[in-house]
């Protein structure tokens, strides 16, 4: 069961994939004791709370903001609920049957709050992260990575991950990572290393995470990216809560880089866009269900498609600039630049093979 889930988890997660779509942002989860709406109800602000959270991406914005009295009628908010038996999850049915409550938010009210309280939006399309990880657990050093990564470990990371919306990847560790990375390229950060083994996963961001744990406190060294775009961080505290901070500072600052803030008038800007390599049906069909997946993008008008040049028009909400970014996510196309097309408002692209 171990190996297969994490299989499976590899498998979302596929080299191949060009972006990794966020489903769940609009859903959170809470154990409970019992099945009675009265409970529901008590968790619906706390779990619409985290929903906020996750939908605005930078905690902060959410907690300036006056959320009060959309908590307090959180519960009209509430599209759906069920109940997971959390034993049956983890395949241990020797246990009590263990709850956890599921509410699942209108998508639509909830963006239509976002949106009156002045709070950005972070669309579903997001910046893929592997994460290298190595850990000194009670002095024995590992660089970790998808099956030989610890339990506690791995679940408080998916955990804290899937709070905040942000898709990690976890390293194979084979022979080909084992031979291109180890545990001093992680702990002393050469990042030439880091950067060279991290290009089999075609990530969009790079994590690099050492951690030291000893009677279930951990000591979490951060950095994300490499080079001069590098940015360092600490955390320390319960393993879980340690992580969850270390990994949130993360997700405020992408956050502010593709979060759209957007007014209820900004809607129906437009701009034409060129894209080169589109050789087929294949092609073109990628392209359109990438672009359908980005939320602000409201409209897509074919202009043409001939000898492999696919010309659309798009209409969009937000900033322009933060939509540039959305659409690097994940590689699939790569913006053309020179100095005729800069004199042009057209935008022009390749896709990636």
């Amino acid at each position: 069961m171990h190996r297969l889930f994490y299989a499976l988890i590899l498998l979302f997660f596929s080299f191949s994939s060009h972006a990794a779509e966020v489903n769940d942002l609009y859903q959170a989860t809470a154990p409970v004791s019992t099945q009675q709406q009265k409970e529901r109800d008590e968790l619906a602000p706390e779990l619409l709370k985290q929903v906020l959270i996750k939908v605005v991406g930078n905690q902060s914005k959410v907690s300036e903001a006056n959320i009060a009295p959309v908590l307090a009628n959180a519960q009209q908010l509430v599209e759906r609920y069920e109940y997971i038996r959390n034993n049956i999850e983890a395949a241990d049915l020797t246990q009590p049957d263990q709850l956890s409550l599921r509410l699942s938010f209108d998508k639509n009210a909830v963006n239509d709050v976002i949106q009156k309280l002045g709070m950005p939006r972070w669309g579903k399309v997001r910046p893929d992260v592997l994460v290298w990880l190595a850990t000194d657990i009670e002095g024995e050093q590992t660089l970790q990575g998808l099956e030989n990564i610890p339990q506690f470990i791995f679940k408080s990371l998916q955990q804290a991950a899937q709070a905040r919306g942000l898709p990690i990847l976890m390293p194979l560790m084979d022979l080909q990572d084992q031979s291109a990375l180890s545990v001093e390229d992680i702990s002393s950060m050469n990042d030439e290393a880091i950067r060279a083994a991290s290009e089999r996963y075609r990530a969009d961001e790079i994590l690099i995470i050492n951690m030291s744990v000893s009677n279930d406190t951990a000591k979490i060294t951060w950095q994300s990216g490499t080079d001069e775009s590098s940015q360092r961080w600490r955390s320390e505290g319960l393993v879980d809560a340690s992580i969850s901070k270390g990994l949130g500072v993360l997700v405020d600052t992408l956050a502010t880089e593709y979060a759209q803030h957007s007014l209820p008038t900004d809607t129906g800007n437009t701009f034409s866009m060129q894209i080169d390599e589109v050789n087929n049906y294949g092609d073109f069909s990628k392209v359109m269900a990438y672009l359908n997946q980005i939320d602000s993008i409201e409209n897509i008008r074919v202009n043409n498609l001939g000898d492999n040049i696919l010309d659309l028009d798009i209409r969009y909400s937000g900033d322009l600039d933060v939509l540039n970014r959305i659409l690097s996510v994940g590689g699939l196309l790569t913006e053309l630049t020179s100095a005729e097309q800069a004199m042009t408002d057209k935008k022009y692209y390749r896709l990636t093979p």
